[in-house]
């Protein structure tokens, strides 16, 4: 894992870019990372892998906004991200997580390659009031071990906006 002075030098070679950068947000071994303005949340009941999801979009006011528990919450970093020579990985904060708000339900993982905005899978177990641009995880950067000729090309590459699952466009329901 890259050190948070290893990952400064890594972005001032161009091998890791985060937009905007903040040199406070830097940890000891991690990036901190913002969540935008909006939730999505789904409207229907029963969600369908084969067709796309109805979402409904949510601002977040200054004077922040209640998570509910069982409901699944869709957001996106603030922070726009790339790298091309290092394997991110998206954290909760210890912070959040002892309020029993879980930023990622299990894709925090970030492929080589990968370009955009993260899009953050929110639950609750108590009710929580957030606020837009608070910190809300923390990114690590991994080096690649092996050759890096595959590089992330899939369905969210280039993603900004809060994006909804688009598990519809797999290979596999094409048929």
């Amino acid at each position: 894992m890259l050190s948070g002075e290893a990952i400064i030098e890594e972005i001032e070679k161009g091998n890791i870019v985060i937009k905007p950068f903040d040199k406070e947000s830097v940890g000891p071994n991690s990036y901190s990372v913002h969540i935008g303005n909006e939730l999505l949340i789904y409207e229907n009941d029963v969600l369908e892998c084969k067709k796309k999801s109805k979402t409904r979009k949510i601002i977040i006011p200054e004077d922040g906004y209640i998570l509910r528990p069982g409901e699944l919450y869709l957001s996106r970093t603030v922070e726009y991200t790339e790298s091309n020579h290092f394997v991110p990985l998206l954290c909760g904060r210890f912070s959040l997580a002892s309020l029993g708000v879980m930023i990622h339900i299990t894709a925090g993982f970030g492929d080589n390659g990968f370009k955009g905005t993260w899009t953050l899978e929110i639950c609750c177990v108590k009710p929580v009031k957030i606020y837009p641009n608070m910190k809300v995880g923390e990114l690590c950067y991994f080096p690649v071990v092996g050759p890096e000729n595959i590089k992330y090309k899939g369905k969210y590459l280039g993603q900004i906006d809060t994006t909804a699952s688009r598990i519809y466009e797999d290979e596999f329901f094409k048929n």
